[in-house]
């Protein structure tokens, strides 16, 4: 058998109201209120199960909105996914015939193939 609740129905009403009302998440209106949060959070729903949701269907142009915010997030989403994935890299630049030899080798090369050695920068 639960026990019985340590809260009035008052305190529980306004409780839901502030955080209802309130900008800040239900879990900082509970810490203000000293209640667990998610005591304030079946509160909160048992109250919006009972009376409904109070916000109503969305309007025409907040419609228009959200449809473009969705479309804009799958966007952003698509992008983030492409940058995450590994990029292939080549270490030979395009157009750079420059040969790196090794200082020992360089004078052999050079009298070797005619090549003349590249300074290391």
């Amino acid at each position: 058998m639960a026990r019985p609740s340590s809260y009035s129905p008052e305190f529980r009403e306004e409780a839901v109201q502030l955080a209802l009302k309130s900008s800040k998440p239900v879990s900082h209106v509970a810490r203000e209120l000293d209640v667990h949060p998610e005591t304030l959070r079946s509160w909160v729903r048992r109250y919006e199960h009972e009376h409904g949701n109070q916000a109503g269907p969305l309007e025409i142009d907040e419609r228009a909105r959200l449809k473009e915010l969705e479309r804009r997030n799958r966007e952003l989403e698509m992008e983030v996914a492409f940058l995450k994935k590994p990029q292939r890299t080549s270490r030979r630049i395009p157009g750079s015939e420059h040969v790196r030899v090794h200082r020992n080798d360089a004078t052999r090369l050079s009298r070797d193939s005619g090549i003349s050695p590249v300074a290391e920068s």
